[in-house]
């Protein structure tokens, strides 16, 4: 994002400045003026904190950054597609209803607070413009197996470094807590998550998670937490 504001300043600069680089600022306009000067708008708003965050920072840090000590994943940098299906998720009883998901509960308390039509527009653009940082991982998984392990069951939709894959709707997994990673995994394998007929993905992840063995999961974590 960095690279695209700094390329709209210099074509704004070469207007305003009258310079002719190149064959396309001779055909720049007012209107090609305020184009830039709307883009650039819309990006500060997707980089100014909502102030619907707030009740967020106490959990998961000013920075979106997480906190493993309170069992809050990271969210900075994750897919705005995805923070929206899963408050969705947590506010319509497809996430967080089950009695032992006790900190999906909190989850469900926050975004049902939420106005659907501005608050989670406003957070899922904010937080996925956010720069992604990464949580300091302990593992001890073996690599080459959990590289193996991972390309052949988790790789096809979360992409070969864990770097996510929006046409398939699967969410970043670098970076993120692996502890959060191996609870989710767990609620999977026990119904927690993924169970109810409407969380299409969430069911994916069940049948995938139940076919994953316990070592397999260490290595499979091991592999993740080792990709940028």
């Amino acid at each position: 994002m960095n690279s695209y504001i700094f390329s709209i300043n210099n074509s704004l600069i070469n207007i305003l400045t009258g310079k002719k680089n190149n064959r396309y600022n001779r055909h720049l306009s007012l209107t090609t003026i305020v184009f830039i000067l709307s883009a650039l708008s819309q990006v500060a708003v997707a980089n100014k904190m909502p102030e619907s965050y707030g009740q967020c920072i106490a959990c998961h840090g000013d920075k979106a950054q997480g906190n493993a000590q309170l069992n809050s994943p990271s969210l900075a940098g994750k897919s705005a597609s995805y923070i929206t299906r899963q408050l969705h998720n947590f506010a319509n009883g497809l996430r967080g209803s089950h009695n032992k998901d006790t900190l999906g509960m909190q989850m469900v308390a926050i975004s049902k607070q939420l106005n659907f039509n501005k608050d989670v527009p406003e957070l899922s653009a904010y937080l996925a413009a956010l720069p992604a940082i990464s949580q300091v991982q302990n593992t001890t998984g073996d690599l080459k197996n959990g590289s193996r392990y991972y390309q052949g069951k988790c790789g096809a939709c979360h992409g070969g470094q864990a770097q996510g894959n929006e046409i398939m709707n699967a969410p970043k997994l670098s970076g993120q807590s692996v502890e959060y990673l191996k609870r989710q995994m767990l609620n999977f394998t026990q119904g927690i998550r993924g169970t109810h007929p409407e969380d299409k993905f969430g069911r994916q992840m069940a049948m995938m998670a139940k076919t994953t063995s316990g070592q397999e999961l260490e290595d499979i974590l091991h592999y993740i937490a080792n990709q940028e």
